[in-house]
């Protein structure tokens, strides 16, 4: 498994510490820069991000303009399963908030990507200026039900007098 962040699960807290599960812990921008690698077609990119750490161990450092960069493979997804706030039935997706962060790269990369949106609407009713990932990339479109979002908390902002 890849991931840049474990979260609070329990369960895969329990998995990790067992052995059970093997992760490969990913610095965040590299993360989504691999996304990003693979959803443009390049095969690998320049990274300074884990350069002189545990990170680098084994890999290709290489030195531009004074600066020593890690080589970074794009990811070889064949399944990309993501998930956006409204889709129509060609699979074009819009996505909303955090969803933005490396869901749109994924859709890209992977061979075959599986779209759950919250909201599927029947093909030409999205603005094509609002579309963030053209239908070319999804291959399964879905709508999903039940959006329970438990951990969210309303954040109210204080305004203070100066």
């Amino acid at each position: 498994m890849i991931s840049s962040y474990v979260g609070e699960n329990a369960e895969f807290e329990r998995q990790l510490l067992s052995g059970e599960l093997e992760v490969d812990l990913i610095p965040q921008g590299t993360l989504a820069t691999r996304c990003m690698a693979a959803a443009y077609g390049m095969p690998a990119v320049w990274l300074r991000a884990g350069v002189g750490t545990e990170v680098a161990i084994g890999k290709e450092v290489r030195n531009f303009n004074g600066v020593d960069h890690l080589l970074e493979y794009a990811f070889d997804a064949d399944f990309a399963l993501v998930k956006a706030w409204k889709g129509d039935t060609h699979g074009n997706l819009i996505f909303r908030k955090t969803t933005r962060n490396f869901n749109m790269q994924m859709a890209m990369a992977g061979k075959i990507t599986v779209a759950e949106v919250e909201e599927l609407v029947p093909a030409g009713d999205l603005d094509p200026d609002q579309i963030h990932v053209p239908g070319i990339y999804v291959q399964r479109i879905f709508q999903g039900s039940n959006y329970e979002k438990r951990i969210e908390q309303p954040f109210k902002i204080k305004h203070y007098a100066r």
